[in-house]
């Protein structure tokens, strides 16, 4: 027998999301607690911060950098549905500003190239799973035609826009 769900109700994230979210969380707390009982407390905090100012420093520097590179790579024809450049990079750089002690690993492994190989496979798989990004509904259809502005009447003048002397004095 299949449960229904009431009009109104919200949508629950897949079980497996949830779970993955608090293993995540538990993991964090158990390395926060870790790290605190070898360091201390204070420095913990300390470092728990350092690394998002430094990933924020990182995400500046590798941010820009992809930027340029996604640039060119797509103004010399490469395909966009394709890895782009720097793409783990960035990534890492926004693990390090996500507070915690794990996604500080998983940023920092994303951040060296001899390690990005590991994450590959993942981020194909993700990518293959992203549903389809659609703006808009598809039945917003608006029907108009197009006006060219060098459409001239000859005894008219120009239909719209400006005229030969600049732009048309308001009526």
């Amino acid at each position: 027998m299949t449960q229904r769900r009431e009009p109104n109700a919200p949508i629950r994230a897949p079980y497996a999301l949830r779970v993955a979210l608090a293993v995540w969380i538990v993991a964090e707390a158990a390395a926060f607690i870790a790290v605190a009982h070898f360091i201390g407390v204070v420095y913990t905090l300390l470092l728990f911060i350092g690394t998002s100012f430094i990933g924020v420093a990182l995400i500046q520097y590798v941010g820009a950098r992809s930027f340029r590179a996604a640039r060119d790579y797509l103004n010399s024809g490469g395909d966009p549905s394709r890895e782009m450049p720097n793409g783990y990079a960035v990534a890492g750089a926004v693990c390090l500003i996500v507070p915690g002690f794990v996604t500080d690993l998983i940023g920092l492994l994303l951040l060296f190239p001899p390690t990005r190989p590991l994450f590959r496979g993942l981020g194909r798989y993700l990518a293959a799973k992203a549903p389809p990004m659609r703006f808009g509904r598809r039945d917003d259809v608006i029907e108009g035609e197009v006006l060219d502005e060098r459409d001239v009447d000859p005894e008219q003048g120009p239909r719209d826009g400006p005229g030969p002397d600049g732009p048309r004095p308001l009526p």
